[in-house]
């Protein structure tokens, strides 16, 4: 079935987020959960497990820690069975409704019993799913819910490797929740069953097709009246539809509306992201028995060869960053405090773009990028290997129903993601299911372009083909190479493809407590040593800037990545289990001096930053003072001495060569300045040339 059809050559889709479930009675099932790391009977005695709240992670420590492989933990942390344990009070004015159980993501594998009886099962880390308990509760207060969550790979389940710990656990939230016997349905894929999708769109209106999964849970034939609605950012009604329709019993029955907006406002990237609203209510008589809103963004999406990638039929830059769902003593167990901070950080960098690596991630993130214009590239987890079992590409090609199903009505959602950096063998063998999983994506969305990344580059790589556009990742500088190689690697891949290719990965490691002086470019790093400067973190980046910023090969670049994160086979830069390639630190603490470099080149708003500030004390007299600032001029001082007024390279880079630094403290200043405005930095370097390097 085709949930977000179009009848133009290009992508047209009006999007939507998760609704509020406006007319349902919900509660969100956050305390009382009771919790054991081990593998147990379904009606084990719980007096002595440990108290937990949901989103919840048995591996915030043990999955970042560094700790070699063991027996008990051949992954180098647990990978096994756990249990959780609820009692439901579910309320007995519910008797008279439907009951549904959706969790939003549960890693990996997740069995899920009511009064000791199994409802379901869900295998996947990263869709949602959803049951009805209607039928199998008691009402009486004693309704007991117990899950066993399992994150041990298994072979018919993506991902089954990768470079990042698979955290166990009920990471997301999990709701209750009550609709009457009559409701839109929630068990399509635990998706939120209205989905609106744009015929066309013209300067003078938009043609929006309303789909709804109508759900009758009685035993008799239900004739209810349907009536959606469309209202503009100010809650004026700008266009409503209604349709009488009798629904089987005991059935589901698809009802399409076609709604059309009069001068629509369009959703515009971060220029201007407005938002209509969606609601649609299911009536009987003057009684409401269900209703959903959702909200609603009108847009295009294109890539072309001519003109990279088009947003409403114009020319926008992608430049950005991936992102992990992970933070330091956390995992995978985010809040929404955390998913907040983490898009206030990408966006103040000045990034127009974020690839959800290597799996979808939160709809509460998800609709921060709906509401503030970030675009999104989401993929479903085949990394770096597959299996060819019928049972392997059965569950992949559910995970990729449950992302376009569950985050297809996003307006930030531009791309569906196939894989990352599949190895030679997996790439050319299952090169038919990959063909199979993008005719499955173009089927259900004919809206949005279908992509992969990869690091293959040869022409036997046949699953190269595959996609509409392929994303490549590249570390020149970091894992072999020279770091001005980046424009011969586009050059060469963009040639093998046949179009323009996104750098879909590309950047170097650093701990920034770690720092170097002298000429950095002579310097010879191994990827998997101790030492990572974060001087040589910002050199890469500034060459990979220069080199891909007007580059006509390219449709997007994607920094790896935006966040530290948790890699717990991982032992390098001194930090055992992590891979900090981040711009900024695990624990969101440490801005590194990359950051500023791309906030620089990214973000409009004057800034200026004096790079090396952590690089002290110092050993060498005589030192290179380097400024990042989007301001017109700048005027370095080195205590209370002008240095003179320098210019900007083409990447936001201002240099003085040759600075003479004094014994002791020194007092570094950088004063910005734009036509209207005077930015000011600064920071104190210690010249010791007896301390230790």
């Amino acid at each position: 079935m085709n949930f977000f059809r179009c009848v133009l050559a290009v992508g047209v889709l009006v999007q939507v987020a998760i609704p509020a479930l406006a007319q349902r009675q919900t509660r969100e099932l956050t305390t009382g959960w009771k919790f054991l790391r081990q593998d147990a009977e379904v009606g084990a005695d719980t007096s002595t497990w440990t108290n937990v709240q949901v989103p919840h992670t048995w591996n915030n420590i043990d999955g970042q820690n560094g700790q070699a492989a063991t027996a008990e933990t051949p992954a180098g942390y647990y990978r096994g069975p756990a249990w959780y344990e609820r009692k439901l009070e579910v309320p007995a004015s519910w008797k008279s409704k439907r009951v549904f159980l959706r969790f939003e993501g549960t890693s990996l594998v997740s069995d899920v019993y009511l009064n000791g009886q199994q409802i379901g099962q869900h295998r996947g880390a990263f869709g949602a799913f959803c049951f009805e308990l209607t039928s199998k509760l008691k009402f009486d207060g004693t309704d007991e819910l117990r899950v066993k969550v399992n994150n041990a790979r298994v072979d018919d389940v993506a991902p089954l490797s990768g470079d990042f710990t698979v955290f166990g656990g009920i990471y997301r939230p999990v709701s209750l929740f009550a609709t009457d016997s009559v409701c839109v349905s929630p068990l399509n894929y635990a998706s939120p069953g209205l989905y609106l999708t744009a015929r066309s769109i013209t300067a003078k209106d938009a043609t929006v097709e309303a789909k709804t999964i109508l759900s009758n849970g009685l035993s008799t034939p239900s004739p209810v009246l349907v009536e959606t609605q469309i209202k503009d950012r100010g809650g004026k009604v700008v266009e409503k539809a209604s349709q009488r329709v009798t629904l089987p019993d005991s059935a589901t029955q698809t009802l399409v509306q076609n709604l059309q907006v009069k001068n629509p406002h369009l959703w515009n990237g971060r220029k201007d992201p407005y938002l209509y609203s969606a609601t649609v209510r299911v009536w009987r008589g003057k009684t409401l028995l269900d209703e959903v809103t959702q909200p609603l963004g009108i847009r295009t999406v294109a890539l072309t060869n001519e003109r990279g990638f088009l947003l409403n039929g114009a020319p926008y830059s992608l430049h950005g960053v991936n992102r992990h769902q992970e933070k330091q003593d956390k995992g995978w167990a985010l809040s929404n405090t955390d998913h907040d901070e983490d898009y206030k950080l990408i966006a103040d960098v000045g990034a127009t773009v974020i690839r959800l690596a290597h799996y979808p991630q939160s709809e509460y993130f998800q609709n921060l990028c709906d509401k503030g214009g970030m675009i999104l590239w989401e993929e479903i987890p085949q990394v770096n290997e597959t299996r060819l079992t019928p049972e392997f590409a059965s569950n992949a090609e559910t995970q990729l129903r449950e992302m376009i199903l569950q985050h297809g009505n996003h307006p930030s959602v531009a791309f569906w993601g196939l894989s990352n950096e599949l190895n030679s063998k997996w790439a050319n063998e299952a090169t038919p299911e990959l063909e199979r999983q993008k005719a499955l994506a173009h089927e259900m969305d004919a809206t949005r372009p279908v992509v992969t990344a990869t690091e293959r580059s040869s022409e036997k790589s046949t699953s190269l083909k595959v996609p509409d556009w392929i994303g490549y990742n590249a570390y020149p500088g970091w894992y072999g190479g020279n770091v001005n190689d980046m424009t011969n690697i586009i050059e060469r891949v963009s040639k093998l493809s046949g179009k323009r290719i996104a750098m879909s990965e590309y950047g170097a490691g650093a701990n920034y407590r770690q720092h170097m002086e002298g000429a950095v470019g002579d310097l010879k790093i191994q990827a998997g040593g101790p030492f990572h400067p974060e001087e040589y973190q910002t050199f890469v980046h500034q060459r990979d800037w220069e080199q891909m910023m007007d580059n006509p090969n390219l449709w997007g670049t994607f920094i790896w990545a935006m966040f530290d994160f948790a890699v717990d086979w991982r032992n390098e830069g001194t930090t055992p289990g992590l891979n900090d390639k981040g711009l900024v630190s695990h624990d969101r603490k440490v801005k590194k001096d990359s950051y500023f470099f791309y906030k620089a080149n990214w973000n409009p708003e004057p800034m200026t930053y004096i790079a090396a500030r952590r690089m002290t004390p110092r050993k060498l007299p005589t030192t290179q003072v380097k400024v990042f600032s989007n301001c017109e001029n700048v005027e370095l001082m080195v205590n209370g001495i002008s240095l003179g007024t320098a210019k900007p390279d083409k990447v936001h880079v201002f240099r003085w060569e040759n600075v003479k630094l004094a014994a002791g403290k020194n007092r570094i200043q950088a004063t910005g300045h734009t036509n209207t405005k005077v930015i000011k930095d600064e920071c104190e370097w210690v010249l010791d040339e007896n301390a230790t390097p």
